[in-house]
């Protein structure tokens, strides 16, 4: 039976990666230029292929890097050097995320029928088709962001389920014997081969030596529960951090969890279920080796700004940079007609215009748009269905609901201290888990009803799921560009704020 029930979910799961893969990729090219800031990430990868300096660095590579790719696929330059090339990449990352979706739902809810229900919700929403077709990080973001939350939960899962296990005296004095070797041979291995790069640049690598001898060591040593788990979400979340740096939050609520489960093991005299220093030194590893890869075209040489001679980057320099860009981000000090405050993300209130082109036909003016606007029919229900989701994760303790909240809250809060303009792109991490939420809430509706009111609870299930694929056929002119009259593209302006 389960492995009907996995074979079910295998072929429900590709078909959706195959429809939103379809659905995203008619069209994708156009416009043929580049639009908002692919004029930074699709100019890396032009940069990255010229072996030259990278403009853009005020964030990680990773994207860049997948971007790159992207252009590689099409034959690199100048064959790829096009929309078909930058943007590629960015429309299979746009169908994974809908996958993703559907499996981090189908482990918190518990059913492939909503699971499905909340994948289809989230791949008819406007930012996502957009975002998905444009040469920027964020679709990229959003597939590491859900592949961090869902390894993490499937660890979570795995440990729960291990027999608790008490450590004995004598094991910790040797972990504590291993973190101490692992420090002091990754401080003589550092010093010997990179005793020219800066004392900050020592102390940062043997902190990511140590983490990978440590974490090696137990894993090989314990064999902790979930272990691939641990692995899978440590290196999503790598991913995700050498990405754009906000994905730090993702590991902000795999950290909430944890302190919470330690704390209450401790208070009840039992076991954490968290192997705690496995975890933080397998993470510390995976960003590593992650951003160690990702700075590989840096290290192998790119030419000066200035000179145009090859230039090999030390691991100084790469730390020097990481320091820039926050210094970047810290002080910036700059406007924008499209950036919008925190607080107005969920209410959906100032959309982002990435493409105009204004005309007129046979006198009758005419625009061609491109929005990067959330589905209002899917983020307005959410202003209910989060606090909702919320509320039954602490009356059932339902700890997949708690999770799902607990990563909107912790991907959406923070930005409320954030130094510098922000645009409502930030918010697209949590709009798969809105999607999530309002099928939570279908399916609280469902389970109520099906046997006392069956045909009105149908008839809320697919009437809503019909009118959020009603709203995105009706938005669908302005996410794609399509050329409309004045009139039918200011009827579509539904809030004064999204002119």
């Amino acid at each position: 039976m389960a492995l009907l029930i996995r074979s079910r979910d295998a072929v429900i799961a590709l078909a959706l990666g195959i429809g939103s893969f379809v659905l995203l990729f008619i069209n994708y090219w156009f416009p043929p230029e580049k639009i908002f800031d692919e004029v930074y990430f699709a100019r890396a990868a032009e940069e990255y292929l010229q072996r030259r300096y990278i403009y853009e660095s005020t964030h990680p590579p990773v994207t860049k890097l997948l971007i790159t790719l992207s252009v590689v696929l099409f034959g690199g330059l100048p064959a790829g050097d096009n929309s078909h090339g930058w943007r590629f990449l960015g429309v299979v990352a746009g169908a994974v995320a809908v996958v993703l979706a559907f499996v981090l739902a189908r482990r918190v809810l518990r059913s492939t029928t909503f699971a499905t229900y909340a994948a289809v919700l989230f791949g008819l929403d406007g930012m996502h088709f957009v975002q998905s077709r444009i040469a920027t990080p964020e679709t990229y973001v959003v597939c590491f962001s859900l592949a961090t939350l869902y390894g993490f939960i499937r660890y979570w899962d795995a440990i729960i389920a291990a027999p608790a296990r008490r450590v004995a005296r004598n094991e910790v004095l040797m972990n504590v014997a291993a973190a101490a070797i692992a420090l002091v041979l990754a401080a003589g291995f550092v010093a010997v081969r990179f005793a020219h790069e800066a004392i900050y640049a020592r102390i940062v690598v043997t902190i990511a030596v140590a983490a990978g001898l440590y974490g090696t060591y137990r894993l090989i040593r314990s064999r902790p529960a979930g272990t691939g788990w641990l692995l899978f979400f440590a290196f999503s979340g790598a991913l995700l951090v050498a990405s754009k740096w906000y994905g730090v939050m993702a590991y902000g609520v795999a950290s909430v969890v944890i302190a919470y489960a330690t704390v209450r093991a401790w208070m009840e005299r039992r076991p954490s279920p968290f192997p705690v220093d496995t975890v933080v030194a397998v993470s510390l590893a995976a960003i590593a080796i992650v951003y160690t890869l990702a700075y590989i075209p840096h290290f192998v040489g790119l030419r000066d700004l200035v000179t145009l001679a090859p230039r090999p980057y030390t691991l100084t320099n790469v730390i020097d940079m990481q320091v820039g860009a926050y210094m970047y981000h810290a002080h910036l000090v700059a406007s924008h007609p499209y950036a919008s405050l925190w607080w107005t993300w969920p209410l959906d209130l100032r959309p982002v215009l990435y493409y105009a082109v204004y005309g007129s036909h046979n006198g009758v003016g005419t625009a061609a748009m491109i929005y990067s606007l959330p589905n209002p029919l899917l983020l307005w229900p959410g202003l209910i269905a989060v606090p909702f989701a919320g509320y039954l994760a602490w009356r059932e303790r339902n700890r997949g609901y708690g999770l799902v909240v607990l990563a909107y809250l912790l991907q959406w809060l923070p930005w409320a201290r954030s130094p510098r303009i922000a645009w409502i792109y930030h918010f697209y991490v949590d709009i798969p888990l809105v999607a999530i939420c309002n099928a939570i809430a279908v399916m609280w509706i469902w389970n109520r009803w099906k046997d006392s009111h069956r045909t009105a609870a149908l008839t809320i299930a697919i009437g809503y799921l019909a009118i959020v694929a009603l709203a995105f056929i009706y938005f669908y002119p302005i996410y794609a560009g399509v050329t409309i009259t004045s009139d039918q593209r200011m009827a579509r302006m539904w809030l004064p704020s999204w002119i």
